[in-house]
């Protein structure tokens, strides 16, 4: 299917990646007269996505190769997007996973709530309606698929 209007950027992992692609992509989704509310979601799950890459595919070092995508496809009411990386692989059952574990809800009173690990992939799969992990050559790519229309039943 044609995509009507796609966002395609590479940027240097680094501390500050998930700051910069949110500045860069949030103009975009605006232009696709994408919802405020699903806007803020998706931002949510990528700026957990893009931090996730630079600390557990490229340990935190700074510089490494990391490319976004978005897109809408012509007549489909779905926002797509993919975050590639070239570092380490995650583990391929870890999204399944995530499924099964109950959610901890952050407690500003209990500081051993703000660190579980993997609440990313929680968060996405809470705020998204598929998710997709592809890892070959070398190259590593997390699709999260969302509908854009109300209507579809999957008011999140």
């Amino acid at each position: 299917m044609p995509v009507l209007k796609g966002f395609n950027r590479i940027y240097p992992s680094s501390l500050n990646t998930s700051r910069e692609v949110s500045a860069d992509i949030i103009p975009f989704w605006h232009e696709l007269e994408l919802a405020e509310e699903l806007i803020c979601q998706m931002e949510l799950c990528l700026v957990e996505i893009v931090n996730n890459v630079f600390e557990h595919s490229y340990h935190s070092v700074e510089g490494d190769k990391l490319e976004i995508e978005s897109y809408c496809e012509q007549g489909n009411p779905t926002l797509v997007v993919k975050v590639s990386d070239y570092g380490t692989a995650m583990p391929l059952d870890l999204l399944d996973d995530k499924l099964t574990e109950e959610f901890v809800v952050p407690d500003p009173e209990d500081p051993e709530t703000w660190t579980v690990s993997n609440r990313g992939l929680r968060i996405l799969q809470e705020l998204t309606d598929k998710t997709e992990y592809i890892s070959e050559i070398g190259r590593n790519t997390l699709t999260f698929f969302r509908h854009t229309q109300p209507e579809s039943g999957l008011d999140k």
